[in-house]
């Protein structure tokens, strides 16, 4: 008679099997475990190894702002620490001298990307030149960015910049619900952007273009922050595809995305045979198609760069500026002060007052170091295992530059948590601080044009409104923010911010001005208007 499922013969065989099996996993587990803590011996220091899971520090990494974490990892380890997350080395760079001594100095090593199996692989199919490895294919968008992106591009979009500045300084000035400005900086920072990408503004808040990019932003920027677990285990993509959960929704907003820049691309091939093309990145991009073997989709994913995160981030250093003011009023009616004195108040400040601002100058540059809006930067990956200060860094680590932690040195900014634009004056000041921006090779090549949308924003927004907080109709105070309460994961900005726009001066006289110069834009613009 054969045996049954549960015969005392069976139920010993599946207690030997599970014996064995619990034995095997423990023997993994241990020699894993044991081969990390080799490594880490070696690494730059960091939390101890959990014994959780396969030995990892997963616990210790907080889902949220992990930035934070890693600062207080610095002030107990040093200026380098690491850490392993799943099958992934993590080494962040606490300091401006390591980023620049390995990000900038060894780029040679470092300037390719840390894999990216959501953002990278699966919702952009490495057509998306933030994430893509260094090598021929990153240097060919590069180039093509570059057209478009350099210093030198960035100077012939200053008069598109000062004509959506004036736009929106109407905008907000008719607006009757405060809570609608953040929709008004938006407009303004994405139509930037989409012009230098297609040649296209966007005109209302009511385009189409506003609701695609604020979502197509927000996932994708979700995304390249790293946080699916398939990043640390990317064993996970071994199983069959249909149970690959973590691809189900990347998969259909690629498809989202392919169909929404295929049909941009599509409008400025139109605009180019018609002879109504403005000088765009995608302009530049469809004379080199050929020349670089590029397909409409690859194409468009290139053109797509200056839209694909230029809008979050000018959006996000604005509202930091906004904030700043709310917490300092002094540093906004000394700027407020300097653009008075200079331009008065029968015309509102332009690029070519730049010079002659100096102050106005160094708040913008205070903007990007009092609250970096990417306080890890995007992840940098080195192709070759390399030592510094002692410390071994295996090949294919993932490198952050804790910008963050950077922003907040003492030794380079004293009282760091003020805002101080006489940081940046003065013959001994520091000229600037881009780390937000990136390093080296992979540094964002659309800086130069969003430095410039903020500061004509910021003049403008000075010499016009007073920024004051909002009163709480309860208790009758105004309501200021936390400038430590910060939403997103790869692009931060402030939460919520309660605050009226007051116009300064003679209102009629700031308001007429405002009118006048609008007018005046929406004239100028009706070249950048398909």
């Amino acid at each position: 008679m054969p045996l049954g499922l549960f015969s005392p013969f069976s139920s010993q065989l599946i207690t030997a099997a599970t014996g064995l099996t619990f034995i095997f996993l423990f023997h993994y587990v241990l020699r894993t475990r044991q081969r990390r803590s080799l490594l880490r011996a070696a690494m730059p220091p960091g939390p101890r190894l959990g014994w959780l899971g396969f030995g990892d520090n997963r616990h210790d990494v907080p889902s949220s702002q992990p930035w934070k974490e890693y600062a207080r990892w610095h002030q107990e380890f040093g200026p380098i620490i690491s850490a392993v997350l799943g099958n992934t080395n993590i080494v962040v760079l606490g300091t401006l001298k390591a980023a620049t001594d390995l990000l900038e100095k060894r780029g040679s090593i470092y300037s390719s990307r840390a894999r990216n199996i959501i953002g990278g692989e699966i919702l952009s199919r490495h057509m998306r030149g933030v994430g893509m490895p260094y090598g021929p294919k990153w240097r060919n968008w590069r180039s093509l960015v570059h057209s478009g992106l350099s210093v030198e591009a960035s100077r012939s979009y200053k008069p598109l910049q000062s004509l959506e500045a004036r736009i929106f300084l109407r905008g907000v000035m008719d607006e009757h619900n405060p809570d609608l400005y953040p929709l008004h900086v938006r407009r303004f920072a994405l139509s930037v952007v989409t012009s230098v990408g297609y040649g296209k503004r966007v005109n209302t808040l009511q385009d189409d273009i506003v609701l695609e990019n604020i979502e197509i932003d927000h996932y994708f920027l979700r995304a390249m922050s790293g946080y699916s677990i398939v990043e640390y285990w990317p064993i996970l993509l071994h199983l069959p595809e249909y149970l690959q959960w973590f691809r189900w929704i990347p998969e259909k907003m690629r498809l989202r995305d392919t169909r929404i820049y295929t049909h941009f691309l599509a409008e400025v091939r139109k605009r180019v045979e018609n002879g109504t093309a403005m000088p765009c990145i995608a302009v530049c991009g469809l004379e080199k198609q050929k020349e670089w073997g590029l397909s409409d989709t690859e194409l468009a994913y290139a053109c797509s760069a200056p839209w694909q995160a230029g809008g979050s981030s000018t959006t996000a250093l604005i509202e930091v500026f906004i904030m700043a003011m709310l917490l300092f009023p002094g540093v906004m009616y000394k700027a407020q002060e300097e653009i008075d004195s200079v331009i008065g108040r029968l015309r509102q400040p332009e690029f070519q007052d730049l010079d002659d601002l100096p102050y106005t100058h160094a708040l913008v540059k205070e903007i990007q170091r009092w609250r970096p809006i990417l306080p890890l930067a995007v992840a940098h990956s080195n192709v070759y295992a390399d030592e510094y200060e002692g410390c071994f860094i295996p090949s294919g680590s993932t490198v952050y530059a804790n910008v963050y932690m950077m922003a907040r040195d003492p030794e380079m900014f004293p009282d760091p948590d003020a805002f101080k634009p006489e940081r940046f004056l003065g013959p001994h000041a520091i000229p600037t601080f881009t780390a937000g921006f990136g390093f080296g090779r992979r540094q964002c090549a659309g800086m130069h044009i969003a430095v410039n949308s903020v500061f004509i924003l910021v003049s403008k927004l000075l010499w016009a409104f007073n920024i004051d907080p909002n009163i709480d109709p309860l208790t009758g105070h105004p309501v200021f923010p936390n400038p430590d309460d910060m939403e997103g994961e790869l692009v931060v900005r402030p939460k919520k911010l309660n605050y009226i726009l007051t116009p300064r001066g003679d209102r009629d006289q700031t308001r007429n001005v405002i009118l006048a110069e609008a007018e005046h834009a929406e004239t100028e613009a009706l070249a950048w208007t398909a």
